[in-house]
């Protein structure tokens, strides 16, 4: 049977873009909070559910980023959200 939960690993680029956002910072802190260091990566220890919601709004957030630059890396970090769900 498949764990709840999963371990999300991003690119400190990626974890940076979501922690600068003010909006994915604001609404999705409780995210952001798990985040542990591993070797390259920061990783996020969340529920599928919750991983699922954080994909929802990385993604609408990348639609309306300012900069191409900020728009790639969270769609990438949004990649790596939706290959856990």
């Amino acid at each position: 049977m498949r764990s709840n939960q999963v371990k999300i690993e991003l690119h400190h680029l990626e974890f940076e873009a979501l922690k600068s956002n003010s909006m994915i910072s604001g609404m999705c802190s409780r995210y952001l909070a798990t985040a542990k260091r591993q070797g390259d990566y920061i990783v996020l220890g969340i529920s599928i559910q919750e991983a699922n919601d954080f994909a929802g709004w990385v993604a609408a957030e990348a639609n309306h980023a300012e900069t191409e630059e900020e728009s790639d890396l969270l769609n990438s970090a949004c990649d790596a959200l939706e290959l856990q769900i």
